[in-house]
C-alpha cells in the first residue's frame, strides 16, 4: 500500500505501507508520474519505514520509474528503518538508478532537510 501527499507545489511525500507487489509498485508509478507529468522539476520524499520486503519485480517497476523522471528530479531522499534487508532492496535500487539526486537517510527530519522543507510538518498517521 502507498500514499501520495503533494506537499508545497513540487515536492511530494510518499508513505509505502506494508508490501509493496508488483500491481502495487505498477499503479503508484502511473499515478506519480501523471502527478509530475506537468511539473517542469520536482522532489520526493519516499519513507519506507513501515514497509517491508519488496519485490525483485517491484524494485525493477521502481528503478524503472527513478529513471524515467531523472531529468525533473531535484533530488529525494529515502528514509528507511534500521531494518538490513530492506535497506540493502532501497541501496540496491537507489545503485541501479545511481545519482547524486539521491538519498537513503534514517529520519525524516534528515529527508525534509536534504530536499529542503525542514520548516514543513509532516504529521504521522
Amino acid at each position: 500500500m502507498y500514499k501520495i501527499e503533494k506537499i508545497n507545489g513540487d515536492k511530494f511525500f510518499v508513505k509505502i505501507i506494508g508490501t509493496f507487489p508488483p500491481s502495487i509498485a505498477n499503479k503508484f508509478s502511473e499515478e506519480f508520474l501523471s502527478l509530475t507529468q506537468e511539473l517542469e522539476s520536482f522532489s520526493v520524499i519516499v519513507d519506507v519505514i513501515d514497509g517491508v520486503f519488496l519485490k525483485l519485480n517491484s524494485i525493477e517497476i521502481v528503478l524503472n520509474l527513478l529513471k524515467e523522471d531523472n531529468k525533473k528530479l531535484i533530488k529525494s531522499s529515502f528514509v528507511v528503518p534500521y531494518n538490513p534487508p530492506l535497506k540493502e532492496e532501497i541501496k540496491y535500487v537507489l545503485d541501479k538508478a545511481d545519482s547524486p539526486k539521491r538519498k537513503i537517510v534514517y529520519s525524516l527530519d534528515e529527508a525534509k532537510e536534504w530536499i529542503g522543507i525542514s520548516d514543513i510538518i509532516i504529521k504521522k498517521e
